[in-house]
């Protein structure tokens, strides 16, 4: 399946756009290029399916990142080769650092002089615990509890346990990102690693 857009139709182009970016969409579109794509990275770059499935999963959240703020433009190719080639800029940078990003402490840690990461952990807790929200709810079930993607989508009733690691992936880069917000405004300042 190729999914195009007309750009020229803005009432199309909303129309697609929705559909894309609900929870159906967005789930569907992760699916159907997944296969394709690991395939594809797996055997040019001979990783590891985890591995790659992280990359995935990355390069798919830019694409519709790129999407959504307008950095994808009508192109010739197809979406799923604008999305293979996010993906083998991923992987390119990971071949070249040769390293595996850390989770959020270790990259807290390293980021951060000792007197701003006593500070960084306890609001990484609030954040944490601030509310019962499903991200919060799924993070502490991986991290936590140390309970199995096949287990979370059991308990959070979901499809599989593809469906919970992309949800949990997502919810790290949320809170990634909201971590950054409130330590920049508590005048911690930092660079996410990539």
């Amino acid at each position: 399946m190729r999914l195009l857009f007309n750009w020229k139709k803005r009432s199309a182009s909303q129309s697609v756009s929705e559909n894309i970016f609900s929870e159906k969409g967005m789930e569907q579109l992760y699916t159907l290029y997944r296969g394709q794509f690991i395939g594809y990275i797996q055997k040019r770059y001979q990783l590891e399916e985890d591995v790659v499935s992280d990359i995935y999963h990355d390069s798919f959240l830019l694409m519709m990142d790129n999407i959504r703020t307008g950095k994808y433009q009508k192109q010739d190719a197809s979406l799923l080769t604008y999305l293979l080639g996010i993906g083998k800029n991923l992987v390119l940078k990971k071949l070249q650092k040769k390293s595996e990003r850390p989770l959020v402490a270790g990259w807290i840690s390293e980021l951060l002089p000792d007197t701003d990461w006593k500070s960084a952990l306890e609001e990484a807790g609030r954040l944490v615990n601030e509310c019962d929200t499903v991200c919060n709810r799924i993070l502490q079930l991986f991290y936590w509890e140390r309970l199995s993607m096949s287990d979370i989508a059991e308990q959070m009733g979901y499809q599989s346990a593809d469906v919970a690691k992309s949800k949990k992936n997502s919810c790290m880069r949320r809170f990634s990102f909201e971590l950054k917000r409130r330590l920049e405004s508590r005048g911690i300042y930092y660079k996410l690693k990539k």
